[in-house]
């Protein structure tokens, strides 16, 4: 062994003495470097992992400029004309949409499905054979959904938003000159039970058996069960309400009925489930739609039409279900509280 070394000594010692003599020779060496690898393990894997989320404060499209155009060029030609000659024009129809706002949209690397919103729009545009583009606004800001609309279909970056809820405070749809299609959905607070509560069909039931239920802080479900005499616990939005439900600290909660979609897909272990048969209560429900500038008449037409018949054939609502979400026709009348 000692004779080995000594040999291994000798000729690590003879080939520095070449390097040194010949630096060109050691030139041409190989040598390995470091390897950086930057995001994600994308190799695949089994069951559902929490997607990729767009971050406007992080993503560099976003923050360099991305968001000020249109995702899709237009011709010259068909920039000042109205929107529905625009769409038969380029075959195509240009979207706004949340860039987080599942269940109705999201956009994240890699990950499928887009949102309902973006499949019935898919559905729609592939009826007629065009495509579609989507240019992502954030509406999760604190100064509502101004400014998304000032940055983007005011500009005539896109000719429909999509992800709006009819309220009885459309402030900032009425100062943009923007009109509600037909609804096409009915969301509110729905009732989750687990564990003792599975029996409760209804706020009555849950009141009757003297089961405490969660509900979000600052909600229009907070002010009615302080009203009504609950027993009960706010948590800091819908989020922290299903955390409690999966923890056990309560067995019943009311919850904006699009938050099961993403609770069921996080978590699905959990036993939790909506009461079945509940509709959402007076001045608790809302219903979805999509926005069009006034002016755009034609346009709006068409997704009415679109709506109708999707509605009638039960479109709507296998898409819809497909998402986990609670399918209910647009209300006839809706409540005057905000959406959560």
């Amino acid at each position: 062994m000692r004779k080995s070394l000594s040999g291994a000594v000798l000729l690590l010692a003879a080939v520095i003495m070449t390097c040194v003599a010949g630096r060109a020779l050691c030139a041409d060496v190989f040598e390995l470097e470091p390897d950086y690898v930057y995001g994600r393990n994308r190799k695949p894997h089994l069951g559902y992992h929490k997607p990729e989320v767009f971050d406007p404060l992080s993503d560099q499209l976003y923050q360099s400029g991305y968001r000020d155009f249109p995702p899709t060029a237009v011709p010259d030609e068909l920039k000042t004309v109205d929107a529905m000659t625009r769409v038969r024009g380029m075959g195509r129809i240009i979207a706004c949409a949340d860039a987080w706002f599942w269940p109705y949209s999201r956009t994240a690397h890699n990950n499928e499905p887009a949102g309902l919103d973006i499949e019935l729009l898919q559905t729609i545009a592939k009826k007629h054979g065009w495509e579609i583009s989507i240019a992502w606004a954030n509406t999760g800001t604190r100064f509502g959904l101004g400014p998304a609309f000032t940055k983007t279909i005011d500009r005539g970056i896109c000719d429909i938003f999509l992800g709006l809820t009819i309220t009885h405070d459309d402030s900032d749809e009425a100062a943009h000159h923007i009109a509600f299609t037909k609804p096409y959905l009915g969301t509110g607070f729905v009732l989750v039970t687990q564990g003792p509560a599975l029996p409760a069909k209804s706020l009555d039931d849950i009141k009757r058996m003297h089961i405490k239920i969660g509900v979000p802080v600052y909600s229009p479900m907070d002010e009615y069960v302080k009203a009504n005499g609950f027993e009960h616990e706010t948590f800091f939005q819908n989020v922290r309400v299903v955390e409690a439900l999966l923890r056990g600290d309560i067995n019943a909660a009311m919850v904006w009925s699009g938050t099961i979609s993403q609770a069921k897909l996080e978590h699905p272990e959990a036993e939790f489930q909506m009461a079945k048969g509940f509709v959402p209560i007076p001045n608790m429900r809302w219903n979805n739609a999509w926005g069009v500038k006034e002016k755009e008449i034609e346009l709006r037409q068409f997704i009415d039409e679109a709506f109708t018949e999707m509605l009638k054939s039960g479109e709507i609502k296998r898409i819809v279900e497909r998402y986990g979400v609670p399918f209910f026709a647009p209300f006839e009348e809706t409540g005057g509280a905000k959406q959560p």
